[in-house]
């Protein structure tokens, strides 16, 4: 026997657990991939900044009388 269709949009349609726990893994699924995208963006972001810093650095001068 076939499920019934349901119409998950209609207003007086409550989810069922399952459908929930469907919903709630696709988003814990999505956010960690999300995570893992930023994660490496500031990983990479980071690495640029100390390379440009480790390149751009010049000795200072202490001797103000020149």
């Amino acid at each position: 026997m076939a499920p019934k269709h349901r119409d998950l949009m209609a207003p007086d349609t409550e989810p069922t657990d399952e459908e929930l726990a469907l919903v709630m893994r696709e988003a814990r699924e999505l956010a960690a991939q999300r995570r893992a995208t930023s994660d490496a963006w500031v990983a990479a972001r980071l690495k640029e900044a100390s390379t440009f810093a480790r390149a751009n650095t010049r000795p200072r001068r202490t001797d103000k009388s020149l």
